[in-house]
C-alpha cells in the first residue's frame, strides 16, 4: 500500500465495482474526465475494472482510500513509457463528500512519489479541461507546470473548452521534495 497524509493507494478489487460504476454514471463527477458523457453499463465498468486489476507494464491504477479504508476514488499512471521514462497521470475523486478537502492533492503527491522514486520516471504529465478550476489549482499546488493548451478540445456544457497540458519533471519533484522536507524539519 502507498501512503500519504490523508489517503492510502491500494490495488483495485472486485468489491469496488459498485462504487466505480455509480461514479461513472454521475454527470457531476464525469464532467471532469476524458470519458464519453453517456451512461456506462455495469458490464462496461466490470470490463474496465478487470483490465485495471490486471498488472500491465504500461499502466498502474489504484483505489484511493481514506485512512479508515473508505474508497473515495481512483488514480493511476497511464501510457507509461519505460524507455523515455514518462507517463500520464489521471485521478478521480468519485465521492463528492471528499471534494475540496485535500484528498486529491494528497493522492497526486503519493502517485508522484511512486512515479519518480519507484518507477524512476523523468516526467509525469496530465490533461485537464479549462473549466476544471479546482483540478487546475490542485495540480498547481502539487507543482505541475503549464506546458500547453489544446484549443477547443472538448465540448461540454453547451460550448467548446480548451484542454490544458501540465507536467512535472523529476528535477522539479526533487527540488520540491527537498523544500517540503526542509520546511518539516524547521
Amino acid at each position: 500500500m502507498l501512503t500519504g497524509n490523508l489517503i492510502n493507494l491500494r490495488a483495485l478489487e472486485r468489491d469496488d465495482l459498485e462504487r466505480c460504476w455509480t461514479w461513472m454514471n454521475d454527470a457531476e463527477v464525469t464532467q471532469f474526465l476524458a470519458v464519453p458523457q453517456r451512461p456506462i453499463s455495469r458490464v462496461e465498468e466490470e470490463k474496465w475494472l478487470e483490465n485495471a486489476m490486471t498488472q500491465r507494464d504500461d499502466e498502474c491504477v489504484f483505489a484511493i482510500t481514506t485512512k479508515d479504508g473508505t474508497h473515495i476514488g481512483n488514480c493511476g499512471l497511464m501510457c507509461i513509457d519505460h524507455v523515455a521514462r514518462h507517463a500520464a497521470l489521471g485521478i478521480m475523486i468519485g465521492d463528492k463528500d471528499y471534494w475540496g478537502r485535500g484528498y486529491g492533492a494528497d493522492a497526486v503527491n503519493v502517485l508522484l512519489r511512486y512515479a519518480f522514486e519507484v518507477l524512476n520516471l523523468n516526467r509525469v504529465y496530465l490533461r485537464v479541461h479549462a473549466y476544471n478550476l479546482r483540478g487546475i489549482r490542485c495540480y498547481e499546488k502539487c507543482g505541475f507546470q503549464h506546458e500547453g493548451r489544446l484549443r477547443q478540445q472538448v465540448y461540454r456544457h453547451g460550448r467548446y473548452w480548451d484542454t490544458l497540458v501540465m507536467g512535472m519533471l523529476r528535477e522539479e519533484w526533487e527540488s520540491r521534495s527537498d523544500m517540503i522536507n526542509a520546511t518539516q524539519v524547521a
